[in-house]
């Protein structure tokens, strides 16, 4: 899948490729470009949309807790247990499938009353990756919205 960007001032392809999580050679290729292409603002070009996965899913074994899962796999216990809808008195199950964010990915669940900007402060992002990082954002409780952190280090 493919959509139409918009080059903004202080793009690059470089910078586009990031992210999009693509090559610069996809993009070279699907835009009919070569490595001497200038960019220029308000030029478009297309991009692919494929979005990386933002979770990992563990299948429940005999004998675990949602806290040894949540200790061994470095996720803090709550929001494990919001990510999945589960409350304290839950019980889980053996071969029933959890989903684990993974590493620098951070989400959080609507609530009555979240606007965009107080989740942007709760996941420690801005409004604008919020958007990009989002296909629709309609801040009706229950709605997952993530983050995933795209610096290095």
């Amino acid at each position: 899948m493919y959509k139409i960007y918009k080059i903004r001032e202080g793009d690059t392809l470089e910078s586009i490729a990031k992210k999009y999580n693509t090559t610069l050679e996809t993009l070279y290729e699907i835009n009919g470009i070569d490595k001497n292409y200038k960019v220029k603002p308000d030029a478009y070009i297309i991009v692919p949309t494929v979005r990386e996965q933002l979770f990992d899913s563990y299948v429940v074994k005999k004998g675990d807790t949602i806290y040894d899962i949540a200790k061994r796999l470095g996720v803090i216990v709550n929001d494990l247990m919001e990510l999945n809808g589960l409350m304290p008195y839950d019980y889980i199950y053996a071969d029933q499938i959890l989903l684990i964010p993974k590493e620098k990915v951070k989400f959080h669940i609507t609530k009555e009353g979240d606007t965009l900007e107080s989740v942007a402060k709760l996941i420690d992002t801005n409004a604008g990756e919020l958007l990009f990082q989002n296909s629709n954002i309609y801040l009706m409780p229950g709605q997952l919205i993530v983050h995933k952190e795209n610096k290095q280090g």
